[in-house]
């Protein structure tokens, strides 16, 4: 913050009550304990769901869609992965808001050295990984179980367009601009629910466990 800047927000509590309100409003927002970003969270993370729910049910039958939190959203092939907290049980798609909005291919339960020797011996799977408009792999602390991931690539009009360096940033306009941010979640998802990339998913989880 520039000094201009850091003068004028100086003298914006110029009472002990406007720093007071300052300070109750951080609260509200604060990324871990505040009340404002897992309303707004929660908010995209319904909208996501009721709409795939729907969605997949009638046009993709090869794929299940679960929540939990306010934080995740996972799509799977349906009946290969657990529907509870946190479980990889097979090859997914997760949508982790915390972590400045990442989409990842991932899982847990697979196996490592195996998943790792199917991709990268064979070309066919090269298709996962070039399914994000980029693979921003190489900043995933993550990166040990996953194949493909995106961080922060959404478009608002606004200055961190495509690159939203923080949840707290981008958690406005989950809970402002939800049907449009839900919109980019699904159609980067969707890229992967080809017949194609179907068959891979269902090919890894099978020999790879």
């Amino acid at each position: 913050m520039n000094e201009e800047l850091l003068k004028k927000a100086m003298d914006l509590f110029d009472t002990p009550e406007k720093w007071n309100a300052f300070l109750e409003l951080c609260k509200l927002v604060d990324k871990d304990k505040g009340i404002l970003p897992p309303l707004w969270w929660k908010k995209l993370q319904t909208e996501v769901y009721n709409r795939e729910l729907r969605y997949l049910s009638h046009e993709m039958p090869d794929w299940d869609i679960y929540v939990w939190g306010h934080w995740d959203i996972k799509w799977f092939i349906r009946g290969e992965d657990e529907k509870k907290i946190g479980s990889y049980s097979s090859l997914l798609i997760h949508f982790y808001a915390w972590l400045n909005g990442t989409i990842r291919v991932t899982y847990d339960k697979l196996n490592v050295d195996k998943v790792n020797k199917l991709i990268n011996n064979n070309p066919r799977f090269d298709v996962i990984k070039t399914c994000f408009d980029r693979n921003d792999f190489d900043t995933d602390k993550f990166n040990a179980n996953t194949i493909a991931i995106e961080k922060g690539n959404f478009v608002f009009e606004s200055p961190f367009d495509r690159n939203f360096p923080d949840s707290q940033i981008l958690c406005w306009y989950a809970g402002n601009r939800t049907k449009e941010f839900a919109d980019q979640i699904i159609a980067k998802v969707r890229k992967f629910q080809t017949q194609e990339i179907t068959d891979l998913f269902k090919e890894i989880n099978k020999n790879c466990r």
